[in-house]
């Protein structure tokens, strides 16, 4: 992949605040044919800097409005098996992401559920009875944010 230029990191920071634009629309903002933006996007598909788009569905709307994340810290001897348990709980249906940390913990994980009384059944019945798992911290979300607007990171990128 040739290194990005000011236009690739326009077309990303655009596409970044909406993913829907048209290539039209994007190629009036960047100032270049629809067929140079068509092809700077698909330059930048192919070398893996974008990898697809996606719709974020209000799940709080469907009634799954409790936000929470575990805090897992695995037993000494699961923890070369990280890789296997985060496959394995991304098949769980109240999991939304899972991810790999350091620190005291080993893993974190992002559930979305009904209620109070839905996030207890399924910690207990889907992690805590799982005997890789020596420790778990659930902590509720009350607020969240989240910046989909990479124009200010892609100014930090070398």
């Amino acid at each position: 992949m040739t290194p990005l230029d000011r236009t690739d990191r326009r077309i990303l920071a655009l596409l970044s605040k909406n993913a829907r634009i048209s290539n039209k629309e994007l190629a009036g903002a960047v100032g270049l044919s629809p067929s140079s933006v068509h092809e700077r996007t698909r330059r930048l598909f192919d070398g893996g800097i974008l990898s697809g788009t996606h719709i974020d569905v209000r799940l709080d709307r469907l009634g799954l409005s409790l936000k929470a994340l575990l805090f897992i810290q695995m037993s000494e001897h699961e923890k070369t098996n990280l890789d296997r348990f985060i496959a394995e709980v991304l098949r769980i249906p109240e999991v939304r992401a899972a991810w790999m940390i350091s620190g005291r913990f080993d893993a974190l994980v992002e559930l979305c559920t009904r209620d109070t009384h839905h996030l207890h059944r399924v910690v207990v019945e889907r992690f805590s009875s799982r005997e890789e798992i020596h420790r778990i911290e659930t902590s509720i979300i009350f607020e969240s944010a989240r910046q989909s607007d990479l124009s200010a990171a892609l100014e930090l990128a070398p």
